[in-house]
């Protein structure tokens, strides 16, 4: 029964909050879009920052999978949620999505203040390809100062199998891998965020499914490299299914309130 009023709760909850975003562009292509969901009255507000999954070539910001509970979970508590879009392939590879990403989050960091939020409060997430692009921006310093990025908060990944592209590709990968990452041993290391990550670029959550082989073996091969470097690293395996990882995070359950003490302490 507790159960039950809880989910009716964020239920209502969510349904109280704006549903209708104001979608700015970062860039030229339709795709260089992303869409903020803010509270009214927003002052020195966290930023939760989230990029779609898709196998790098689908997925969409609007897909309600991908905003509606985390909005309805996190604008009433007064933060700020946007969720992003990138170019996919075939027209950009997933290094260029991550060039896209450090747009964006550019973007995002030089308006906060006009938005009520705080700059340094932007919590990057990312969920299955998303994932491995926001790990990549968050281990890419090139990319990065390119985009002419300040450090983030922190960084959540969200249930994927590629933050280490070298060993995911030496061993028996997906169709959808091989399709993202090709033949090319220099590009896997080139898109392979374990073999960027240098120091203070953490701290990072990273969620990974116990229902899959590969997601949290993954996590602990990046994760390893990571804190070898001196950062900061929790792993979390969950007995959720790889979509449900993303679709459930903002219901009122453990996870998602393992995901926000996370977050708390880093505050």
């Amino acid at each position: 029964m507790k159960h039950l009023i809880s989910l009716l709760l964020c239920l209502i909850c969510t349904h109280a909050v704006a549903q209708t975003p104001v979608e700015y562009a970062y860039g030229p292509d339709p795709l260089q879009r992303f869409d903020l969901y803010q509270p009214a009255n927003a002052q020195d507000a966290p930023i939760f920052v989230m990029l779609h999954g898709g196998g790098w070539r689908f997925g969409d910001k609007a897909n309600t999978r991908v905003w509606r509970v985390k909005v309805g979970h996190w604008v009433p508590q007064g933060a700020l949620v946007i969720s992003v879009n990138t170019r996919l392939m075939p027209t950009a590879d997933p290094i260029d999505q991550t060039r896209d990403l450090g747009r964006a989050l550019a973007m995002i960091q030089q308006n906060a203040v006009n938005w009520g939020g705080d700059p340094d409060k932007i919590i990057l997430m990312g969920h299955s390809a998303g994932a491995h692009v926001a790990a990549l921006l968050a281990t890419r310093n090139d990319i990065r100062q390119t985009a002419g990025l300040h450090p983030l908060a922190g960084t959540i990944l969200l249930d994927s199998a590629s933050l280490d592209v070298q060993m995911m590709m030496h061993g028996d990968p997906t169709r959808l891998h091989r399709n993202a990452f090709g033949n090319d041993p220099a590009f896997w290391q080139a898109a392979s965020p374990a073999t960027h990550v240098s120091r203070n670029e953490g701290p990072f959550l990273i969620i990974c499914s116990a229902q899959r082989a590969t997601a949290c073996p993954n996590a602990r091969s990046f994760g390893a490299a990571a804190t070898a470097r001196g950062n900061s690293v929790t792993i979390m395996p969950v007995a959720l299914s790889h979509m449900d990882i993303n679709a459930r995070l903002g219901e009122p359950n453990s996870y998602t309130a393992a995901i926000d003490n996370w977050i708390a302490a880093r505050n």
